[in-house]
């Protein structure tokens, strides 16, 4: 058996190193499948995190009555905690905060300053800012604000006011996913198929080698032996390939992908998740070499 793995292992080298042309078309085939999973990997993950920053930027402010005292708008932030889990948070800004964020904003506009020193007294109200898990919560939440027990100390909820871009933005959230769901199975099963096809050529160029080996008595294992060895070394150059692109790559284009990005950090992001990556990678790159040099071989088994 160990002289049998030996002759499998050999021939498949030989069988490799010798069929330079046929064996650069398919590792380069089997490199563009590897490097569009890992592009779908890190498309992924900077969908997630384009997401996370517009739903950061996205939230509902509550504005109460001036005779509101601040021991109730603190009753009405725990009643909000209970009524709704998917709240993230709620922050509580009083009267003096708010103008002095005001002030902060507009310091380099004496114009917006010398307005409010002409009012005379603080003009604005406290607020309380609320943050939802899921931006799909926000609607739920207004309801409960001016329809509540709470509703005669709120002088007015912006929920809509910016109605409109949380329920483009559920709706862009969930045609990511789905796209990105979508796009992934195609691109996996062309890229399957792509790949299968190339190694089948292969193959197809050693048919008779094949042939002549069946007639001759040699075991279907025997004869897959080699061109699994085959696919297996295909995998591993197409991996390693993969991994020297991207690192080089995103090394060269980082900053420029960050900006771009959002600040997305793809260096950052594929260094730190290089063992999940590569892992992927590998069970992926092992499973088409080996499994296309399968179903391509056993046609040619049959005598």
């Amino acid at each position: 058996m160990f002289t049998n793995l030996k002759r499998i292992l050999k021939f498949g080298w030989q069988s490799f190193s010798r069929n330079k042309g046929l064996s650069v078309s398919v590792i380069f085939i089997m490199t563009v499948a590897t490097s569009t999973i890992t592009s779908l990997l890190l498309f992924k993950e900077i969908s997630a995190f384009w997401l996370s920053q517009v739903q950061e930027k996205v939230d509902i402010s509550v504005y109460f009555k001036r005779e509101t005292s601040e021991d109730e708008i603190l009753k009405l932030k725990e009643e909000l905690y209970k009524f709704a889990p998917q709240i993230e948070t709620v922050r509580y800004v009083s009267r003096e905060e708010a103008q002095e964020i005001f002030v902060q904003k507009h310091k380099e506009d004496p114009l917006y300053l010398r307005a409010l020193e002409e009012v005379g007294e603080n003009p604005f109200l406290a607020s309380l800012n609320i943050k939802a898990k899921n931006p799909a919560f926000y609607a739920q939440i207004s309801n409960f604000l001016t329809q509540g027990p709470f509703q005669n100390l709120i002088e007015k909820v912006s929920y809509y006011q910016t109605e409109k871009v949380i329920d483009k933005l559920s709706i862009l959230t969930s045609n990511i996913k789905t796209g990105g769901i979508f796009l992934s199975l195609i691109l996996c099963v062309l890229v399957v198929l792509i790949t299968f096809n190339t190694v089948r050529l292969t193959i197809f160029a050693r048919r008779e080698e094949i042939a002549i080996m069946r007639l001759v008595g040699a075991s279907n294992w025997f004869i897959r032996g080699p061109f699994i060895v085959q696919g297996i070394i295909y995998g591993v150059l197409a991996v390693l390939i993969t991994d020297l692109i991207f690192f080089v790559g995103l090394a060269c284009l980082n900053s420029k992908l960050q900006s771009w990005l959002l600040d997305f950090e793809t260096l950052k992001f594929f260094k730190e998740n290089f063992l999940f990556i590569f892992s992927i990678q590998f069970i992926f790159a092992f499973s088409l070499g080996i499994g296309s040099t399968i179903m391509a071989v056993r046609k040619y088994l049959k005598v």
